[in-house]
């Protein structure tokens, strides 16, 4: 074995093939080039005296070995981020680097764009890299620090934090109603012309809870609307509801100014949309694999930081 043998930046190596599936791409992120990451890999598991990683022509497969040893690689990154940050913090600076951020458009531009001067005021020598997509990017092979999701989480080694519940509701625009009259019950709706959000599972399977049933034993109505319109962009819904369109149902936190105008009315009050009990549509902070005590202090105060909007703004 080589005396210039460094473990860690080894580890860095492994890391970086399992998040990209490829060497090429590997060595691309790092700067390096394919020669140098196939020869980090060998002396790696050479080093250990385990193969780590499988690889054909066509894919690259993690083995049993790599699954232990990925979990402790990566523990030593994080550690020694952890201790330049802690050191950093010590000699009373600030947050720096780059942070990459992912988030839904519509949170990207209805809510984080009108606090980006109060966190660069606080954070000056932290560069951001946002990310707005619908679409659950990965954050692994993507290299994002942080990212917002809404919805049920699939199971997976990332770690989320909870931080708020979206509350949505059945909306109409005033002329629609006056046109097309008012549903008084879930089961009126199938007479009516309804516009969907997409981006949700089941889009046309719409349940609704009595709102008096505070018990989680509470047994939904379901119905499957007649949705003419759907589409993945929540903003566009909106507009497609207050246009008189149809009935769609909506975040209430987008809701809430249009139907004080009177531009929006609510509709179905005795009833809600999410399980009671439930607090809403969850909302999450999730972070790439890696312990609970070793996320980084760029991320940190970027979590302290969302937390506070999301809360004041979902609230």
């Amino acid at each position: 074995m080589s005396n210039h043998f460094n473990e860690l930046q080894a580890a860095e190596v492994f890391l970086k093939v399992l998040a990209t599936n490829s060497f090429v791409e590997a060595a691309k992120a790092l700067g390096e080039n394919p020669s140098s990451v196939s020869r980090s890999m060998a002396q790696l598991e050479s080093h250990l005296g385990e193969r780590l990683l499988t690889r054909t022509t066509r894919s690259i497969r993690i083995t049993e070995a790599g699954q232990i040893y990925q979990h402790y690689a990566q523990t030593m990154l994080d550690s020694r981020a952890q201790a330049r940050e802690s050191l950093q913090t010590l000699r009373g600076g600030s947050p720096k680097g780059t942070l990459r951020v992912s988030m839904p458009v519509i949170v990207g531009e209805q809510m984080m764009a009108k606090y980006l001067p109060e966190f660069h005021r606080l954070y000056p020598d932290l560069d951001l890299q946002i990310d707005l997509s619908n679409r659950n990017i990965s954050i692994v092979e993507e290299g994002i620090d942080i990212a917002i999701r809404v919805g049920a989480l699939p199971d997976s080694s990332l770690r989320a934090l909870r931080v708020a519940g979206i509350h949505r509701k059945v909306y109409a625009s005033p002329e629609y109603l006056e046109k097309s009259g008012t549903p008084l019950s879930p089961e009126e709706l199938l007479n009516h012309r309804c516009i969907a959000f997409s981006q949700r599972q089941n889009v046309m399977d719409w349940q609704f809870w009595p709102a008096d049933q505070g018990g989680k034993d509470a047994k939904p109505w379901s119905l499957s609307v007649k949705s003419w319109l759907t589409c993945s962009s929540p903003l566009m819904v909106l507009h497609a509801i207050q246009m008189g369109l149809g009935v769609g149902r909506s975040a209430e936190w987008m809701c809430r100014d249009l139907v004080a105008q009177g531009k929006l009315v609510e509709i179905l009050t005795p009833w809600v949309c999410d399980p009671p009990g439930s607090g809403g549509m969850p909302v999450y902070l999730v972070y790439p694999p890696g312990p609970a005590g070793q996320i980084p202090l760029k991320t940190r105060v970027m979590t302290a930081f969302l937390k506070q909007f999301i809360s004041k703004e979902f609230d």
